[in-house]
């Protein structure tokens, strides 16, 4: 187990927003166990990293489909039952277009 300290400001969020596959680096590339992040095998996002955000757990800067992704990936959903499940919900709960931004629902 791991830790990351610095003083506020330093990168901290901005270096595990790449290590989780949330932000891709201006330069170069994040390797987790020999994966880059969203890579298949590599369970990133998912059960390979834990990371605890803190802010709430919707992202402004996902669309609805990608904030279903991101959570069905996190509990290593099937592909195939993971967009069948997505398109469940985007219907059974009314959701607005699935490519609009989580910050434009509010």
């Amino acid at each position: 187990r791991y830790g990351l300290l610095g003083p506020s400001g330093c990168g901290k969020t901005t270096l595990l927003r790449c290590i989780i596959g949330r932000i891709k680096p201006d330069q170069g590339y994040v390797r987790i166990f020999g994966y880059q992040p969203n890579e298949p095998g590599s369970q990133i996002p998912g059960p390979a990293i834990g990371y605890m955000p803190q802010e709430i757990a919707v992202y402004d800067d996902f669309t609805i489909e990608e904030t279903l992704l991101y959570f069905g990936r996190l509990f290593r959903l099937n592909p195939r039952f993971l967009k069948e499940r997505i398109e469940f919900l985007l219907a059974f709960l009314d959701l607005p277009n699935k490519t609009r931004m989580v910050m434009n629902l509010r």
